[in-house]
Formats: C-alpha cells, structure tokens, sequence
C-alpha cells in the first residue's frame, strides 16, 4: 500500500529538520546583500627626511655651541663648521657618531654632552639627531 502524498511530504520535511538538510539534500547559502565598497585606509605618511636647517643646527645651537662653536672648542671639537662637525659623525651609523654617543651617555658618565649643569635634549631631539644620521648626515654647503 502506499502512503498518501502528504505523509511523503511530512516525513521528507522531517528528515530535513532533525539532520539539517544532511549530505544528501542540498540547502541553499543564505542571500547577502551587496556591501557597498568601503573605501581603503589613507596610506601612512612617509615620514618627511630630517631637514638640517630647521631641525639639526637648531638642535646644535640649543645644545652644542656654547663649548663646542666659534667662540670654544672643548675638546678640540667644532660642531658650527661642517668640515670639523662631520669628523665626529659617521653617516649612516649612529653608533659610531661621537656626537649620539655623547648625547646618548649616561648622565653620570664623565663625558655625557651636554653636560648634566646644563639643560638637557628631549628624547625625540634625540631621535631626530639619530634618524639624521642614520639617513646619512645630509648638511648643505653654506649652512
């Protein structure tokens, strides 16, 4: 005997509900709506290259010519004067640069620049001093 077409369809919604439309029985993907384009982040801002007018000899006159520009030369060293300032940098390499070293020393060491009875740079002076050289201690003729 057979089963009256209701029960069929009963049973086949049945089977559907308890094992969630199995292998055997395809189930369509839910329908997204289309999302409007969302607009790509700004890129970051390349950082501009340090500028030795405006950041580096200010940097300098703040803390380096009182005892090393024209009027004094502790040390021996002149840091107003590009061809004897360079002689105690190293582009490229900060590590070797006498003058991050020197701004870089403890506050106890003897030899920390400025010294310790003077106002001191800020870390971010300092950054910049380090990034400068790093991007290979550009200092323009005349300056």
């Amino acid at each position: 005997m057979k089963a009256p077409f209701s029960a069929l369809f009963f049973a086949a919604g049945l089977t559907a509900l308890i094992c969630g439309g199995c292998a055997s029985t395809p189930v369509a993907a839910p329908v997204t709506p289309p999302v409007a384009a969302m607009p790509a982040p700004a890129p970051t801002p390349i950082a501009a290259k340090i500028d030795f007018d405006k950041q580096v000899k200010p940097f300098f006159e703040e803390y380096c010519y009182q005892c090393h520009g024209r009027g004094r030369q502790s040390g021996g060293v002149r840091l107003d004067v590009k061809a004897t300032a360079l002689k105690h940098i190293t582009a490229g390499d900060p590590t070797h640069s006498d003058v991050y070293r020197a701004i870089t020393r403890s506050l106890n060491a003897s030899d920390h620049m400025p010294p310790v009875s003077q106002e001191q740079p800020e870390d971010d002076d300092i950054a910049m001093i380090k990034q400068w050289i790093i991007e290979g201690a550009a200092w323009p003729d005349g300056s």
